[in-house]
């Protein structure tokens, strides 16, 4: 059974963008309208890193987590790529909540596209906001891929 089948809406999702030093989370409203980013977790290990994220959803209340996956331009994966499945798989064994990967190409780009247009030019302040806000991209971006689907299968 796929991720959206088994998390109905009425339940909010976290959306997570993994890094080695920042995760970015954001989340959604029960209704999968809309993203928000939240503060970003500052990490030094993987088990740190799925700790605090499990704090986050258990804050945040979710019933699902969307994680960024790290591919390449040509959809190979990365190393990147492994630790963010690791991540990923061991999240959702600590959490009990489940868990889907999402492809993040080009998010950082577009989470700086919104950056910019809010006014933040700064690189020092773009920084500290950019996980984030790459997060909230992509949690948007699964919302609004699963709208799309519906309209198209429903």
């Amino acid at each position: 059974m796929a991720f959206v089948e088994e998390i109905k809406k009425g339940i909010r999702l976290l959306g997570v963008d993994f890094g080695l030093k920042r995760i970015g989370v954001s989340v959604c409203d029960s209704e999968w309208i809309l993203a928000s980013p939240l503060p970003v977790i500052y990490t030094k290990s993987m088990r740190s890193s799925i700790d605090a994220v499990a704090v986050t959803a258990k804050n945040q209340s979710v019933g699902g987590i969307v994680v960024g996956l790290p591919l390449n331009l040509d959809g190979s994966e990365s190393v990147q790529s492994g630790r963010v499945r690791a991540f990923s798989k061991n999240l959702e064994r600590v959490t009990g909540i489940k868990t889907v990967l999402f492809d993040e190409r080009l998010t950082t780009v577009e989470a700086n596209e919104l950056l910019l247009q809010a006014g933040v030019t700064k690189s020092a302040d773009r920084a500290k906001l950019i996980d984030s806000m790459s997060a909230k991209v992509i949690l948007q971006s699964y919302i609004d891929n699963n709208k799309n689907s519906e309209k198209n299968h429903g």
